[in-house]
């Protein structure tokens, strides 16, 4: 790999910093690399990834609240869902579209449609029981893979809970799922 010489001027609390971080990574050029590589995958100045900071948010604000089931405990409730008093749940409570609103601190109408899908994501990982999340973009989409092995009822859920998000915001999009992956493609306005 070709290298560069850079030469620049920095603050005597940041000369402080690198050389901490030295200690840590060896030298200047790896620290600096570390953090342009942090900058570059969009990692939180808090330092925690986004799933990772969305976890902290929320248990600070519903520490009581939280209840936590193994996966195939898990998979059994999924096995016996009543889809009308889920569907009505959702339709009424908006459980996902409160999550973004409450993620971004604004409403959903002034969300980037990228925005939207970043949270569906995030909101998708630190859930549990996911095998694989990721999203892909290209010139006209955005497209979300989830994959699990937690049954069709599952895939169901997921397919519930976040159409509706993308309904209520008017995105074109479409849903395809089976019982081990739930894949959504969103267009791009």
């Amino acid at each position: 790999m070709k290298k560069y010489r850079i030469n620049t001027t920095i603050s005597s609390k940041h000369q402080a910093m690198l050389e901490e971080f030295k200690d840590e990574y060896g030298t200047q050029q790896r620290v600096l690399e570390y953090a342009l590589e942090s900058l570059k995958n969009n990692q939180p100045k808090s330092g925690f990834y986004p799933e990772e900071d969305l976890w902290i948010r929320i248990g600070r604000e519903i520490k009581s609240t939280i209840i936590f089931l193994q996966k195939d405990l898990g998979k059994l409730l999924f096995e016996t869902i009543d889809f009308e008093k889920f569907t009505k749940y959702v339709e009424n409570e908006r459980p996902s579209e409160f999550g973004l609103q409450w993620y971004y601190n604004k409403p959903l109408k002034e969300c980037s449609l990228q925005e939207i899908v970043e949270y569906i994501v995030i909101k998708l990982k630190i859930q549990g029981g996911a095998d694989i999340v990721n999203w892909t973009e290209d010139k006209d989409s955005y497209l979300i893979n989830y994959t699990h092995s937690l049954g069709i009822n599952c895939s169901k859920m997921i397919v519930i809970m976040d159409e509706s998000v993308f309904k209520s915001y008017g995105a074109e999009f479409e849903t395809s799922y089976s019982e081990r992956s739930v894949f959504f493609k969103v267009y791009k306005d």
